[in-house]
């Protein structure tokens, strides 16, 4: 709009025009385009639009009329009015009187006035129009004259009769389900406005605005928008983009709701035209809710192309400004599958007594063959439907590509872990070590990431998340290889030393990376999906590690195989995008680096009373995690069935974890982590009691379900409550004091399991997580008032 071009209208062939034509009158922008691009038209389009033009005039003559002889006739019947669309947006709206086309006058009335309001019409030889009684609208049913007038294809037709609209109220929220509060003081403070000619009561500027964009807004929600309502409030936003007394009236006199859906029809008349909204709508458009935007993104046109195409896009739109789920299954099953037969669309002008019975069958031909098209439209509008939905859902609910990448890494890394973890004890067993040394490389392994959990904060902000995960991925591949291949105790312990370091980078880069590619309202269902994913992969990973040395002859060859994976992680996870400097601050100013480095560990009594009830769970849960292959080859399981007992394990923990949110929802989420870590001591309590065959499996799947389940709302609390740039730091302390206790169980356990057996050092677990869900529950109930 703020740059017309009238290039591409000039290289038209006239076979073009008659489709550009064709386009223009049935969107009504016929004589606004004559009136901006008549030079860049051919002769005979200027031709043609000028007796539009001409024709237009005419039935302004009719239309001042009319108004005149309504105008007298209601203020003789002492009826208040107040004239809506039409000539009452002259020339605010971006249309002269002269250049506006109208087929209608529409008036509101107030509701107690309505019946006198339509006996005055009635006086005057108008009829209400036939089956749209039940229709439900802003009016009661439209009032014609019959003429004996019938459609010649003319649109601008000067004997086309003017019909009469009666309107009761502003918005219909019983029809849209959207609440538009305060539409009804439009009425008190309508003004009086001269325009061709007339003196007209209408609603002032502030709420003509209004009501023209919540006019646009139900016919695009209703699939029966015209571009030319748009353009009206395209031309109104431009014209007014700088009027800052306007627009400070217009934020004061409408309520939040009302703006919101205001600003839905502004958007589309910036997409459709290119108009300048202004700072003040540009905010309100910026406020829309993310899947409203998301529409925009993908469908902002859509609704344009509704007579030629059966699509009915806007159905998401409608879907994406409601609350209720009750509310959008009612919009989506009257647009999906409509109710009420349509209008007649044949002979309404023609008197009753001039139908001939040949006249009425064919009415009633033309009546049953547009509504055969109708459900040809509807039926065809389905799948474009169906699939425009499933973008919009995607667009609305996606986690976005940079997760995919790192989740696709992830898998393939944790794919080789998997089988490596299952293995690796087992084959240490096998080569003669018991699980006093188990625990001892247990207890060394979380030595190294006790060690590197501090510096691993800074590793992952001096170098990027990117870089220190490729790195991870590198050294960690090579660090297994070896390990499959060494067998002496003080190189078993170095490198289980090294990989504690590298696995530090990996448990401190995890979560901010996931919080860093997600926006804080999907990050509960991002990190639940990934922990879902994980144990998914856990599935297959543990499975595979059962059967994986039967065919390849042995342990240490299927160890070997794990690296590999573990190494192929490096493709994806090389596509992930560098996280992005802040444009505030740049690498060369110390004033902004100098807090970054000061707040790189979060401060604050949460962190206090988190970690006080977290240090006891790890030391529950470190004390037996090291040791369930050995746990279960001592009740002779055989390492097929110690696949097959791991991958069922994580059949029941997806489950477990998916369900995470919905319990965090219902019980909130520190009662819900409480009350899972007390679920996890029961399970213990099982597996203390060292049951044979099917119930050490059940209480083993019991204890891996709880205990994981906790773990997207531990990272969400945790992540949700520190600064973005202390999640690094917050990272670091929470695995610091997680790897710490888990050392120190994983050696004493190994050390007391030879004397006392697993029964003892179970029940002593069991005790510990009961006890670390009590206190959770008591240190970090108040959290939010803290944050």
């Amino acid at each position: 709009m703020g740059d017309p071009r009238s290039d591409s209208l000039e290289r038209l062939s006239d076979q073009e025009w008659r489709e550009a034509l064709d386009f223009s009158d049935r969107s009504q922008l016929t004589l606004a385009l004559r009136r901006h691009m008549r030079e860049a038209m051919p002769q005979w389009v200027r031709e043609r639009t000028d007796g539009d033009a001409a024709h237009n005039l005419q039935r302004l003559e009719l239309l001042r009329q009319l108004y005149q002889c309504l105008s007298g006739r209601l203020a003789a019947a002492g009826i208040e009015f107040a004239a809506l669309k039409g000539l009452a947006h002259c020339p605010d709206f971006g249309s002269l009187p002269e250049d506006r086309p109208q087929y209608d006058i529409d008036l509101y009335v107030p509701s107690e006035e309505m019946d006198r309001a339509r006996d005055v019409v009635l006086a005057l030889g108008y009829e209400p129009l036939e089956s749209m009684e039940s229709s439900p609208t802003d009016h009661i049913p439209a009032l014609i004259r019959k003429t004996g007038w019938e459609w010649r294809g003319d649109i601008f037709d000067p004997e086309m009769p003017l019909a009469v609209e009666l309107h009761f109220q502003f918005w219909n929220e019983r029809l849209e389900r959207l609440r538009a509060p305060g539409v009804e003081e439009f009425w008190s403070r309508r003004v009086t406005r001269e325009t061709a000619g007339l003196r007209l009561p209408s609603l002032s500027r502030p709420d003509a605005l209004g009501y023209a964009s919540l006019h646009v807004l139900r016919h695009i929600l209703q699939g029966s928008g015209r571009p030319f309502h748009v353009y009206e409030v395209a031309c109104f936003l431009d014209s007014h983009a700088v009027d800052s007394e306007f627009w400070s009236a217009w934020r004061e006199l409408h309520s939040a709701e009302l703006r919101r859906l205001e600003s839905v029809a502004f958007r589309l008349a910036c997409e459709w035209f290119g108009c300048r909204p202004g700072s003040v709508a540009q905010e309100e458009m910026e406020r829309l809710p993310a899947a409203t935007q998301a529409w925009f993104e993908k469908f902002a046109t859509s609704p344009a192309a509704w007579p030629f195409h059966p699509r009915k896009d806007e159905l998401w739109l409608h879907l994406s400004l409601l609350d209720s789920p009750r509310d959008a299954w009612s919009v989506a099953r009257r647009r999906l599958l409509p109710g009420r037969l349509p209008g007649q669309v044949d002979a309404i002008y023609i008197p009753h007594r001039d139908m001939s019975w040949s006249r009425r069958a064919l009415k009633q031909m033309r009546y049953w063959a547009f509504v055969a098209s109708r459900v040809r439209h509807h039926i065809a509008a389905l799948p474009g439907t169906a699939r425009s939905g499933v973008r919009w859902w995607w667009r609305t609910n996606g986690l976005g590509r940079q997760f995919w990448i790192f989740l696709t890494a992830a898998v393939l890394f944790n794919f080789g872990l998997f089988i490596f973890v299952l293995l690796y004890n087992l084959y240490l067993l096998d080569l003669g070590f018991h699980e006093d040394f188990l625990g001892v490389l247990g207890a060394i392994d979380r030595a190294g990431l006790v060690v590197g959990i501090l510096p691993a904060a800074f590793v992952a902000r001096r170098f990027g998340l990117r870089n220190a995960l490729l790195a991870v991925i590198v050294a960690g591949a090579g660090i297994v290889a070896l390990r499959s291949l060494s067998t002496a105790r003080v190189v078993l312990g170095g490198l289980a030393f090294l990989w504690g370091l590298v696995f530090s980078v990996w448990a401190v880069v995890l979560a901010p990376t996931i919080a860093g590619v997600v926006e804080e309202k999907r990050r509960p269902a991002a990190f639940s999906l990934f922990f879902a994913t994980m144990f998914a992969v856990g599935i297959a990973g543990n499975w595979m590690g059962g059967h994986l040395p039967l065919w390849v002859h042995g342990k240490q060859a299927a160890l070997l195989c794990a690296a590999g994976l573990v190494a192929a992680a490096i493709l994806p996870a090389h596509q992930l995008a560098p996280a992005r400097k802040s444009p505030a601050a740049g690498p060369s100013d110390p004033a902004a680096r100098a807090p970054e480095r000061a707040r790189v560990y979060p401060r604050g009594p949460f962190l206090a009373r988190y970690l006080v009830p977290f240090s006891l769970w790890h030391l529950a849960t470190g004390a037996f995690n090291p040791f369930p292959n050995a746990y279960f080859q001592r009740l002779k399981f055989p390492v097929e069935q110690i696949g097959n007992v791991f991958s069922g394990s994580q059949v029941m923990q997806v489950g477990a974890v998916l369900m995470a949110p919905l319990v965090f929802r219902k019980a909130g989420l520190v009662p819900g982590i409480g009350w899972m870590m007390a679920a996890t001591a029961v399970g213990l309590c099982g597996l203390a009691a060292e049951p044979p065959g099917a119930a050490a499996v059940v209480a083993y799947a019991g204890y891996m379900s709880f205990q994981w389940m906790s773990e997207p709302g531990l990272n969400t609390l945790l992540m949700n409550h520190v600064e973005e740039r202390e999640r690094s730091g917050a990272s670091s302390l929470n695995y610091l004091v997680a790897f710490s206790a888990q050392a120190v169980a994983a050696f004493a356990a190994g050390r007391l399991i030879a004397p006392f057996g697993y029964g003892a050092v179970l029940a002593g677990a069991a005790a510990l997580a009961a006890l670390a869900g009590g206190l959770f529950q008591v240190l970090v109930r108040g959290v939010r008032e803290w944050h």
